[in-house]
């Protein structure tokens, strides 16, 4: 019975993406950063709530996956209210070593009901959080700013998704 209604849920979440995919260009920002000392687990959960709050108004959406301090965020927006965002985020002293390593126009969002904060969780199969360790890795050493791909942002997305079912 559980199980028919997780997939009701996931069903129900792929209709809203699609009815609210958007058709026109976006822009796309993805990061890479360390967590400070001053990164609190209490931390995650308050940005997922001012995320909430804040940027539906600026029509921001994205995800971000931490894990053992590993930082993975991409924004999707318009081209100024997420380079706004991410200089903010520059700024918060609870990253270190924050490196941009995406950025640019897109033909459509591949997060358009995402609400950013994927988790902290440790629920995710331990084959996924070594691709996403080994990801992470791979964009902190790129020297110059590169696509991020659609493949990348479904393993993060897989990732959420898993963190978000209770076990």
């Amino acid at each position: 019975m559980m199980e028919q209604g997780l997939q009701s849920d996931r069903l129900k979440s792929a209709i809203l993406e699609a009815s609210r995919a958007d058709l026109s260009s976006v822009f796309r920002l993805a990061y890479v950063s360390r967590a400070s000392s001053l990164f609190l687990p209490s931390d995650l959960e308050e940005i997922g709530r001012l995320s909430s709050l804040r940027n539906p108004g600026a029509d921001i959406t994205g995800i971000l996956v931490i894990d053992k301090g590993d930082i993975l965020q991409i924004l999707e927006g318009e081209k100024h209210s997420v380079v706004e965002l991410f200089e903010k985020i520059s700024k918060d002293p609870r990253h270190e070593n924050i490196r941009q390593v995406s950025g640019g126009e897109k033909a459509a969002r591949l997060l358009s009901c995402w609400s950013l904060v994927g988790g902290a969780g440790a629920s995710a199969p331990e084959g996924l959080m070594n691709d996403f360790h080994l990801l992470h890795a791979k964009l902190s050493t790129r020297r110059e700013i590169e696509d991020i791909t659609a493949e990348q942002i479904e393993l993060l997305k897989v990732i959420a998704l898993f963190r978000s079912v209770p076990l």
